[in-house]
């Protein structure tokens, strides 16, 4: 099960070994704690006048960065431009140690095999080379995948990815919670350095040297990291970063980098950070803002965010072995945790309905399902973020926390509601063609995980539902009982056996295509939206909806906790209404529905209705 989005909100990264930070939207580097630091002893000043770019102790800077006073020291010192010219020339080296196999000097083979396939190209073809007779999968798999970068002294080209990797230590260290640093930073250049080395490892983390590739991804983290830290709080190095990173780059280092997982959470934290300030400048938040509806429009971003949700399983995993994909959402990934802060703050900006257009089907799509993958996801996002308010069992604390909750977000509301209602749209009218059955089927499950959690939203924003609109209420109360009638004949259609602890099953049988626990959602959001409310109380009993509760006080395996959901309901629905109550008190036993009495004929069974009420059977003689 996903943990809750207050969890992701309060376990944020620090740079720092054993401890966390407190909860924040930003990354701060602790200078209480080292973290990847090497703790230098020295007896000289690590950093002085005289110091050379070639002497300079970047590591042992990066441990004095602990001092407040020191790094504030810092701003005013020529180590910003000597920082610059030290990643400038390892770049440089580096860029001359590690090529791309295309700027290798080819074979005459393969100028032959080339001039060979261009007499007969047409433009309309590809040509292959594979270089193994009898070829394999896994050797196709080598020919047809990208060539890895050549590395021509692996040992210098490791010395100048350590060099880079303590410089941005440094700078990352010394820009947390120093505003005249990450300035001096930006003027220096240094962000658009950060951006083209993250750039450069996106193509240097392909190389075949197992200890470098690892030295590589520990540098893109730590300039990524050194990027947070820069933008944390400073708008102009925001649209700095943003302007160099956004959006093709942001994209690029999510796709080539997605099975490195911390590139991906120090990639959503920068761009967290890019979208969000505590400015109270007007100009200011009218450049976050803009900045959030350009991340909001930019769709293939957005699903790329949402698709690194998934994570590949640990080969030891056994608990993910029946998975069918191997991919699985891991909750204790730090790139989630980052994700689901991320779309936190795109919430509470009321950019819910937006993102789920978003990353909706193309008009032109063909595709037959109500919702795509990438909405299941962001309505996973959307759960958690609702539910991650604590609750309390007292009815007295509840109400206290009610009156304490942030207002709802603009819209939020009415989007939840218009995507449940047409989800549920009866028909297919409004789908495309789509000739196969088993495909219909998948995206009919896609459809059920989709009721399941707008109900889950829909349970939490109903509580305490003040600022919801009147008509919207009920026009959704509607929709509720409507739709809990309809699965309500469906089972009585075709009935089974509800109860399955008798038959020994171990997982819950779901027929007529309803969801696992969909009833028990669907009283939850309707007990809520009755409670203390005489309009929607009324409106249950009118419509001629109360003795369906009355129907759903039974233990139902496949509908967990629906007989307490429903004795709540039904508390709701008769508290400070009378007409209910007594509708309620002059209910009759009605005797047994043909399909019940077919049931028991066959089984040689009769019942009889004992004085107290209660249903007796009895085998029927002869």
């Amino acid at each position: 099960m996903l943990r809750q989005l207050d969890r992701c909100t309060q376990q944020l990264v620090r740079w720092t070994v054993g401890r966390r930070s407190r909860p924040s939207l930003s990354i701060n580097f602790n200078p209480a704690v080292g973290a990847s630091l090497s703790h230098v002893a020295h007896t000289t000043h690590p950093f002085s006048s005289s110091s050379s770019v070639t002497t300079m102790d970047f590591e042992a800077l990066a441990a004095e960065c602990r001092s407040a006073a020191f790094r504030e020291s810092l701003a005013a010192s020529p180590v910003w431009t000597q920082a610059a010219e030290t990643i400038a020339n390892s770049v440089q080296q580096l860029e001359t140690q590690i090529q791309s196999a295309g700027c290798i000097p080819s074979t005459g083979d393969d100028d032959q095999d080339a001039d060979a396939a261009a007499e007969d190209d047409d433009g309309l073809g590809y040509t292959f080379r594979v270089d193994a007779k009898n070829p394999t999968a896994e050797s196709l798999q080598d020919d047809f995948s990208p060539p890895k970068p050549v590395v021509t002294n692996v040992d210098r080209a490791a010395d100048q990815v350590g060099a880079l990797t303590a410089a941005f230590r440094f700078l990352r260290n010394a820009c947390a919670a120093c505003s005249a640093n990450q300035d001096a930073c930006r003027d220096a250049g240094l962000i658009k350095l950060a951006h083209d080395v993250v750039m450069h490892c996106c193509l240097w983390a392909d190389v075949e040297d197992e200890a470098l590739k690892g030295q590589v991804v520990l540098l893109a983290q730590v300039a990524l990291q050194f990027c947070v830290n820069g933008v944390t709080g400073n708008t102009k190095n925001q649209a700095a970063a943003w302007e160099l990173f956004f959006p093709d780059d942001f994209q690029k280092i999510l796709v080539e980098c997605h099975q490195y997982r911390k590139v991906i959470a120090f990639t959503v934290a920068l761009i967290l950070n890019c979208v969000n300030s505590r400015s109270a400048d007007g100009s200011e938040i009218e450049e976050v803002a803009a900045r959030r509806v350009d991340l909001v429009c930019a769709r293939n971003l957005v699903i790329t965010i949402l698709h690194r949700c998934m994570a590949k399983p640990p080969k030891s995993s056994e608990s993910d072995a029946s998975l069918p994909s191997g991919a699985h959402i891991d909750d204790q990934d730090p790139a989630f945790e980052w994700i689901c802060t991320l779309f936190g703050v795109l919430f509470r900006d009321s950019r819910a309905k937006d993102l789920y257009n978003a990353v909706g089907a193309h008009m032109l799509s063909k595709f037959w399902s109500r919702v795509t993958p990438e909405q299941l996801i962001l309505l996973r996002m959307l759960t958690m973020w609702a539910v991650s308010t604590p609750k309390s069992s007292s009815l007295a604390i509840i109400q206290e926390e009610t009156s304490r909750k942030q207002p709802l977000p603009e819209g939020t509301f009415e989007f939840v509601k218009s995507t449940w209602m047409y989800i549920i749209t009866i028909g297919d009218e409004d789908r495309p063609e789509e000739a196969d059955e088993m495909r219909k089927k998948v995206w009919i499950e896609l459809e059920n995980e989709a009721k399941l959690m707008l109900l889950d939203v829909l349970g939490e924003l109903t509580v305490g539902y003040t600022r919801i609109n009147p008509d919207g209420a009920r026009e959704l109360l509607l929709s509720l009982l409507q739709e809990l009638q309809r699965v309500w004949e469906l089972g009585r259609q075709n009935p089974t056996t509800r109860n399955t602890r008798a038959t020994g099953s171990t997982m819950p049988p779901q027929t007529n295509g309803e969801p696992f626990g969909y009833r028990s959602g669907l009283i939850r959001v309707i007990g809520n939206l009755s409670f203390r409310d005489t309009d929607h109380q009324d409106l249950v009993r009118e419509e001629g909806y109360l003795p369906l509760f009355l129907n759903h006080c039974n233990i139902d395996e496949t509908n967990p906790m629906i007989r307490e959901w429903s004795l709540v309901a039904l508390r709701n629905l008769c508290e400070g209404n009378e007409a209910n109550q007594s509708y309620i008190n002059a209910l009759r036993p009605q005797g047994m529905d043909a399909a019940s009495t077919a049931a028991l004929e066959k089984a040689k069974m009769r019942a009889d209705i004992g004085g107290d009420g209660n249903v007796k059977l009895t085998k029927r003689e002869g």
